[in-house]
Formats: C-alpha cells, structure tokens, sequence
C-alpha cells in the first residue's frame, strides 16, 4: 500500500525543539492521521532475529501467551556507549568522515528511531522514519503510532485543532513527573517542558482529592516512589525465580499507604504490571489472572481514560487471553482441566465475561487501530476460536465485575 501522508500535514520549526509536524485542518478523535508503508530502516532486535520476519515483520503470534520482565527495548543511557558504536561504525564502513561527524549521526539515529511493535505492542526491533521523527514529544500526547508489520500509522487520541502540533509520546507517561523527566534526560537528552512537567504532576496526580493529599507530604510521596523504584529495579536484575518476591516486598511498601497512593500511581501500577508478567512466564496463571484483573478495574480507566486507547485495549486482550490459558474451553476443548476447575470454584459467568470484554475491544479497534490494522487481523482469529456467548446486558455485566472484583483480592490480594 502506498504511503498516506494528506496535504494538510506539514512541517515547521518549533522553538526550542528543532522541526514538528502540525496539521492545518481539525482532525477527530481515534482518526489516522498518516500512514508510512516502508521506513527508512525497519530491522528486529537481536531477540527476535529468528523469529520476527525481517520484511514483513509477522511473528508467530499463535503461541503460548508468553512475556518476560526484562526485555523492554531501551535506548542506550551512556554516552560511552553511544562513542563506542559510533567508533566501531566508522572503522567498520571505512568512509572518509572524522569521529564527530559518525558520532553525529549515529545519536540523531538513536534518538531519532522507534521502537517496532508486534500487533500486542510487544517490542520487535527499531523503525527510523525520516517524516514520522519529526513529531515532538508530550507527557499528554494527542497522537499514538501503531506498527501493522513494517507499515507506521499514527493515530489521533483526541480532537486536534486545526494548527496544531502532532505529538506523541516518547516514554511512559504514567511515570512520575521525576522519572519522566529522568528518563527523557538520560534517553533523548532534553528537559520537557510539557504542562505537566511544568506544573510537576504525575499522571493522574491532580486528580487526587485534597483530603487524601493531606495524607501524605510530598517528601513521603518522594521517599515511597524511590523505594519502589530502587526494589523493582532489584528484580529487574534478579534471577527469575527471585523477581516475584521482590516485587512483593516492593508492593508492600505501599499497602499501609492505599488511600493516599492508589494502585493506579507510578510506581505502584508498574509493580503490578511485572507481577502479571511474571506469573505468565511462570505458568501461575490464576496469579496472573488476579494482577491482569486489578490493572483492567483499577489502573487502565485512570491512567487511560479513553475506553479505545491502544494499549487498554491491548491489556484488555491479554487479560482474554490469561483467561483462555487460565481454563477457559475453547472450540477445540479445554485448555487446561487443572485451571478450568480451580476457575469455576468462584462462580463467575465467564462464558458472558469473556463476551463482555471482546465486545469492549471489537468497539475499540475503529478508532484505536483502525479496521485494517494487523491487531484488528489477530483479534478476529482469536474471537473466532474461543466460544462465544451473546453480548451481556449491562446490568449483567455489573453483577460479573463485582464477582471479577472480589476474585482478584482473592487471587493476589
């Protein structure tokens, strides 16, 4: 497919920030605002060579719902890092340029890449898009990039006025104004100057009602989040079967906290994503059903509001998709007689679960991912091979989240 790029996209200088890319025309919500078919470079990481097509990018998406704590695709933190590759590429290539002019070129390549995602907004390997490089970051973006193979599109996430700026997010934007601002320093080398950096709010912060505030000093606040950070970044590090209770420890640090810090609050909502993570790659999958359900009723409506947003539709799948692996039967038998007991012990409807929480995604992809997209592709073979029930009621569905509710205290606590 060729490339969509409208007329009314066009580039110009942004103070402070080099070039960015603004549209003269209004553009709606959960609207492709272009589209780039073949990138500059579009290559996999080492991690998936193997596995990952090099030019269409498709991987295996029918195995075993499968993910791991530590293989987030980060960009190098060092500047000595950056000299070596950049000393190492010019004795390599043997062109006639001095160590400044590669070393140039080789941070505006880092800093200017993407990262590329399988349709589950796994990491796959690294984009760079000479056009899509232009847009800007915000810690409130009003665009996402969604990959379908090595094609780019970018989306919009909310109404953008006609004149303004199309920006994306470089980072998680659920961290703290501090870790924010830590890592953009460290990863891009600039200072954001975001309205929510500038009025040095964590996402969500504001929302926080001014009782609850007073529970807590903002040095409290500080002290909790380093020490959770430091204790996850421990099991980052950490052999496998030492991750979880790590993680644990970290968790605990806030539960006598639970007013003041939600668990939807970095880093508390973090911890719980690892846990999920780690309890699939363990196999403990009524562990992993209780994180995926707390993140899919308390963490993923706050952090993002949007009911469409891409990666809580995404989320929304995988806690399907734990679900299935958990002892759901689908068309071709039961996954797993074991879990499929222990599952039925609650007296949850899952046979309407699972339909209320396809029809929650099937109602997100227009404007998430657009109808074309390879997510739209990998739901539809998923729904039609899991048995299906009719869409419930909404006072049925209710009834099954309080259920939902009461499972995963049961499940994690």
């Amino acid at each position: 497919m060729p490339d969509i790029i409208p007329e009314s996209i066009y580039s110009s200088e942004v103070p402070g920030k080099g070039k960015g890319l603004f549209t003269s025309k209004a553009v709606e919500p959960g609207k492709l605002v272009f589209r780039i078919d073949e990138p500059l470079v579009c290559v996999p990481d080492n991690e998936h060579l193997a596995s990952v097509c090099y030019q269409c990018f498709v991987s295996d998406l029918t195995k075993s719902l499968k993910s791991c704590l530590g293989c987030d695709v980060k960009k190098t933190d060092k500047w000595h890092d950056t000299m070596m590759m950049s000393k190492a590429a010019l004795e390599f290539s043997g062109v006639d340029k001095d160590l400044e002019s590669v070393l140039d070129m080789t941070t505006r390549v880092i800093i200017n890449s993407m990262t590329v995602s399988n349709a589950a907004l796994d990491p796959l390997g690294t984009c760079l898009s000479v056009y899509a490089a232009q847009l800007n970051h915000s810690c409130d973006p009003n665009c996402v990039f969604i990959f379908s193979g090595r094609s780019l599109s970018v989306r919009s996430l909310g109404l953008i006025p006609a004149g303004g700026e199309l920006t994306i997010s470089y980072i998680d934007t659920t961290m703290s104004c501090r870790e924010r601002q830590r890592t953009l320093k460290a990863n891009y080398y600039f200072d954001c100057s975001c309205p929510y950096c500038n009025a040095s709010l964590s996402c969500r912060e504001h929302d926080i009602p001014e009782p609850l505030k007073a529970k807590m000093t903002a040095d409290k606040i500080s002290q909790l989040e380093k020490e959770g950070c430091r204790v996850s970044g421990l099991a980052v590090e950490a052999p496998l079967e030492k991750k979880t209770d790590l993680l644990k420890q970290a968790a605990a640090l806030f539960r006598p906290h639970e007013d003041a810090y939600p668990l939807w609050r970095y880093p508390r909502s973090l911890i719980n994503y690892y846990l999920e993570l780690i309890s699939i790659d363990l196999g403990h999958w009524l562990s992993a059903l209780g994180y995926a359900l707390k993140a899919y009723l308390y963490i993923e409506p706050v952090q993002y509001r949007l009911s469409w947003h891409p990666i809580r539709t995404v989320r929304t799948f995988v806690l399907l998709k734990i679900i299935v692996e958990a002892g759901y039967q689908s068309n071709e038998g039961p996954v797993s007689h074991l879990y499929k007991g222990a599952l039925q012990q609650f007296g949850t409807d899952w046979p309407l679960v699972i339909a209320a929480l396809a029809g929650e995604i099937d109602a997100a992809i227009p404007q998430g991912f657009g109808m074309e997209s390879s997510f739209a592709a990998e739901f539809k073979s998923f729904r039609d091979n899991v048995s299906q029930h009719p869409k419930p009621g909404k006072e049925a569905w209710q009834k099954e989240r309080v259920k939902l509710n009461q499972l995963a205290k049961e499940l994690v606590g």
